[in-house]
């Protein structure tokens, strides 16, 4: 027979665990006719189909969008620049849903350089480690550039085109691209390097031709994140990040939804109760045990 002791005890136990909760931190921008999009795709429209009351007297709203797969917030699937890479749908879930991210921050050397098209380079993602330690298995890498606060200006603005009406802004450079793709195996990793993301319209530089990022990253089936918000609200890392893109059936993209996870605990750990609730717990249990035993 279980002692009452044993069985008062673990639902002390139970009670008196709790878990962090997290602050939730949108990354995505609102999927509209404003939406961050390349002047080379198609943007965002949206048409009314209904807008009122029906012969029921039920209000009913419905729309019509037409969108490029690469419009606002999106995912480039690997098959986006490498034709035996996964398609959206095929991206596995344990590489979009609560996987560890790093937001490693170049927007003070783009600043200081005035170079519309700054690369990243494998000395600014070095120089992360040697701060911040090595990049986690399994993460998503986001480069902040600080790009996205001119979507406050206008769209023109952000996407830098210029009297010749040519994009300019930064991108991730080809060898840091490559360097990313080596992470896992450098350092033992399992999964490696599982994304990039980035706060402007392409990963690539904007007066990019053949796209070395896109295809490094994509001939290892690392898929990409482009106009992400709020970068600067995250933290450096120790942070987690779910990406929500639709299920299109051979999708090169998708718009999609993109939350960060702040100030949580790993899955599936939790921190104690306070001091004093320990106390507590030792004061039941002293008074139950000699209750028993009596």
């Amino acid at each position: 027979m279980t002692p009452p002791l044993i069985v008062v005890v673990g639902m002390l136990v139970a009670t008196t665990t709790t878990t962090i909760s997290a602050e939730l931190v949108e990354l995505s921008y609102t999927l509209g006719v404003d939406a961050p999009t390349s002047p080379k795709l198609m943007s965002f429209t949206q048409k009314i189909v209904k807008k009122g009351l029906n012969k029921l007297n039920i209000w009913v709203e419905l729309n019509d969008f037409c969108s490029s797969e690469h419009s606002g917030t999106h995912v480039d699937a690997p098959i986006h620049n490498n034709q035996h890479g996964w398609s959206i749908e095929e991206i596995p879930t344990s590489r979009l849903w609560r996987v560890p991210a790093v937001v490693v921050d170049v927007s003070g050397p783009i600043s200081q350089s005035k170079i519309k098209n700054y690369e990243v380079k494998v000395d600014d993602l070095t120089r992360w480690e040697e701060i911040h330690g090595v990049i986690p298995d399994g993460a998503l890498v986001l480069i902040r550039t600080g790009w996205s606060n001119k979507i406050k200006q206008n769209i023109r603005e952000y996407a830098g085109l210029d009297q010749h009406n040519k994009i300019n802004f930064p991108g991730v450079g080809k060898g840091a691209a490559e360097w990313l793709v080596k992470h896992g195996s450098r350092n033992g990793h399992t999964k490696g390097i599982v994304g990039v993301g980035i706060d402007t319209l392409s990963l690539d530089k904007g007066q990019s031709v053949r796209y070395p990022t896109h295809v490094a990253l994509f001939k290892e089936n690392i898929y990409g994140v482009e106009n992400l918000a709020n970068l600067d609200k995250l933290p450096a890392t120790g942070f987690y990040v779910t990406v929500m893109p639709l299920r299109i059936g051979r999708g090169s993209g998708s718009p999609a939804r993109i939350i960060a996870e702040v100030g949580e605990l790993p899955p599936g750990t939790s921190t104690a109760s306070s001091p004093v609730s320990s106390i507590l717990i030792l004061l039941l249990v002293a008074t139950l045990t000699l209750d028993w035993l009596l």
